[in-house]
């Protein structure tokens, strides 16, 4: 026979959780959570690191492509790299030329783009800043310079897709251009930006003999900021600033393509257009360090010296006080940028990782614990160095 509860009996049965309980239950999935979010946010960053190496090895090879097709690498630049300025799209001399990744862009799967470009430009004449473009240089009406190319942008940058124009923008300052500010408002809309640059050499070089001019890239990396593709013979000199010319040969690589840097990431946020030439480029070396020096295989300090230099720009760490940027605008040819690039190769990726691609495709996670001898020899294309990155 069944006994009948007693209420004792009854409150028991009802009973439920103490508050002690409760506190400890959440205590232990707090914990867990605490546990498991590094997991997460590790996971999500490799999955963009792995974008974002898919996305430099696709430029790399439309670069191959471009090279099969035209014999030579690109220029960064197409023209006027002696006195061209930043966002400037007057049609003389000083007006930005067309960068690598415009002239690669038919290559990777861009070629509607890159022939509405063409079509509406007179074959290039007219500069990609150019106001009197803004019906023709466009796609579905847009005007190219403010195209955003998903590519060119690394899955884990934080400073959105748009170059930054403005001292009042998210870094205060610190990374911003006020030539694009002013190209916004003739084109109607942001200047779009890339976080992929041509390794255009080892450094800076201070002064220079010739036709070239000082505070200039050094001619030793694989995409040279200067063209090098001689004009026609025909080409009038008030004319030469309408010819889009290509960059080296690839048989003046005799570094070897898998050793030799192409493109290297950079986190730069005001001078970052994908469109202009005038600062589609960086060096290895810390431009405020002077020039270093190429002795016997090893990168150093002085012409006479064999002490080996210590640092490169990689990972440069701008800040507003004191002032100091990868690029001040001083050390750069006169005019050519009014702010200076406030980062040279670098990154958003955790641990200072920075993406770089090589002739032959191939990608390489790099950080600044690189030996500095080590990285110049990587992102010169003719040095003869004796070093060369260990996979």
């Amino acid at each position: 026979m069944t006994m009948p509860m007693t209420q004792s009996h009854a409150r028991a049965a009802r009973r439920g959780f103490t508050l002690v309980e409760l506190l400890v239950v959440i205590a232990i999935i707090g914990t867990l959570v605490g546990l498991l979010l590094p997991a997460v946010q590790s996971a999500r960053e490799a999955g963009r690191r792995s974008g974002c190496s898919f996305n430099i090895r696709g430029l790399t090879q439309a670069i191959m492509v471009y090279e099969s097709t035209k014999r030579r690498l690109p220029a960064a630049t197409d023209r006027s790299a002696n006195t061209s300025t930043a966002g400037n799209g007057t049609e003389g001399d000083a007006g930005s030329g067309y960068s690598w990744l415009f002239h690669i862009l038919p290559y990777m799967e861009e070629g509607a783009f890159y022939n509405n470009v063409v079509a509406n430009t007179q074959k290039l004449e007219l500069k990609p800043f150019n106001a009197l473009t803004t019906s023709g240089q466009n796609q579905t009406g847009t005007h190219a310079a403010t195209v955003q190319i998903a590519q060119l942008v690394c899955p884990s940058f934080g400073g959105g897709t748009s170059c930054e124009t403005s001292n009042t923008g998210s870094t205060s300052g610190l990374s911003y251009s006020s030539e694009y500010g002013t190209a916004e408002g003739n084109l109607g809309g942001p200047i779009a930006v890339t976080n992929y640059k041509a390794m255009a050499g080892t450094h800076l070089n201070t002064a220079v003999a010739g036709a070239k001019v000082a505070n200039m890239p050094s001619d030793n990396g694989a995409l040279v900021f200067y063209p090098d593709q001689a004009p026609p013979s025909s080409t009038a000199a008030a004319d030469l600033h309408k010819k889009s010319l290509g960059g080296v040969k690839q048989g003046s690589i005799s570094d070897g393509m898998s050793k030799t840097v192409l493109v290297a990431e950079s986190n730069e946020r005001g001078y970052a257009s994908w469109i202009d030439g005038t600062t589609a480029w960086v060096v290895a070396y810390d431009p405020n360090l002077g020039m270093p020096f190429n002795v016997n295989g090893i990168w150093s300090t002085a012409a006479n010296s064999q002490t080996p230099i210590t640092t490169t720009g990689l990972n440069y760490e701008a800040s507003l006080s004191p002032a100091q940027k990868y690029l001040p605008a001083g050390s750069f040819r006169a005019s050519g940028m009014s702010q200076g690039m406030a980062y040279g190769p670098g990154s958003d990726h955790q641990g200072g990782i920075a993406m770089h691609a090589f002739g032959d495709t191939h990608v390489t996670q790099i950080t600044g614990e690189i030996d500095p001898v080590v990285y110049m020899a990587i992102c010169s294309r003719n040095g003869n160095e004796a070093n060369s990155i260990v996979e």
